[in-house]
């Protein structure tokens, strides 16, 4: 799904008073992790960056240029998420960065014995009965489109750990949980795309039903059928698997259809809403600003 949710972009330098232009660092200590603020105030070219732990990273603002060991260059935009496990180098190019246009990125460093323990909890006491049947992070999906919630998760963490807080610690410690959690779920979203994981998965009868039947009316009564299971079974574990219901999941869809087919001039924003499967053109006008933050003709134009 092509849904992006940006993180908020925070107002902390004024480029006048920095002791360096290249990736400017404000630190958060909390337990378990660092929060650090990056901010490059001009272009420049194969910067060196590396970190101990796992280490999360997202876009604010601007745009990096990517180079990991071993892999192609890829770009880096605000809406996207990288996790990468200890002691992995990387080179950033910043082609765009000035001062009246900062780039600015979040990036967590997680120790990794508290990952380790808030993963085996997980499988311990939420066991995952689909394939991989294991909640881990698959550092082969390293690079990833955030979704509402895994943004709403660490806006949430960024926000604690500027707070002045007698409670700071306890609810940062909450948070990285959860977000664990997130991390987890999003990358599984983003399997539903990868026609290999999709063979072993529990849910590809479910999700290939919803593929070939878009345009036509869906419930939630004929996906549990499709995934041999009771209404409320389906319901139930396909949330705990990816972290939104199922109707959820048909909406972005859905959306993710829309804007596929308004790539093409000659079909009308109400045949787009009916191709779709929206039987409203109020709703589907309605429905589309709330994902993607504009109507269908702001987003076609």
């Amino acid at each position: 799904m092509n849904q992006l949710c940006h993180l908020a972009p925070i107002n902390l330098s004024d480029s006048t008073t920095l002791d360096t232009l290249v990736e400017h660092r404000r630190i958060f200590n909390l337990p378990h992790c660092q929060l650090n603020i990056f901010e490059t105030f001009h272009r420049c070219n194969d910067v060196a960056l590396s970190y101990h732990g796992l280490v999360v990273s997202s876009m604010m603002r601007g745009k990096k240029i990517m180079t990991l060991a071993g892999t192609k260059q890829f770009d880096f935009l605000p809406g996207e998420s990288v996790i990468l496990p200890e002691g992995i180098s990387m080179k950033v190019d910043f082609p765009e960065a000035d001062a009246r246009h900062p780039v600015q990125c979040a990036t967590l460093a997680l120790d990794w014995a508290m990952v380790d323990k808030n993963i085996a909890f997980l499988n311990e006491q939420y066991p995952n009965s689909s394939a991989p049947f294991e909640w881990k992070l698959n550092f082969s999906k390293y690079h990833f489109m955030n979704n509402k919630e895994l943004a709403t998760s660490i806006n949430k963490l960024i926000g604690i750990s500027m707070e002045n807080n007698v409670a700071k610690d306890a609810l940062a410690d909450l948070s990285l949980k959860f977000l664990l959690l997130r991390i987890i779920q999003t990358q599984n979203l983003v399997l539903l795309n990868d026609p290999q994981s999709l063979r072993v998965h529990r849910f590809t009868p479910v999700i290939q039903y919803i593929k070939d039947h878009l345009s036509e009316k869906i419930s939630i009564d004929v996906l549990a059928k499709e995934s041999y299971m009771s209404k409320s079974a389906f319901f139930q574990n396909f949330k705990v698997e990816f972290g939104i219901p199922p109707l959820e999941y048909l909406l972005r869809e859905r959306i993710d259809q829309a804007k596929r087919l308004m790539a093409d001039p000659a079909i009308s924003i109400t045949e787009v809403c009916y191709q779709s499967g929206f039987n409203n053109p109020n709703y589907f006008i309605k429905l589309f600003k709330r994902f993607e933050g504009l109507t269908p003709a702001e987003y076609r134009k």
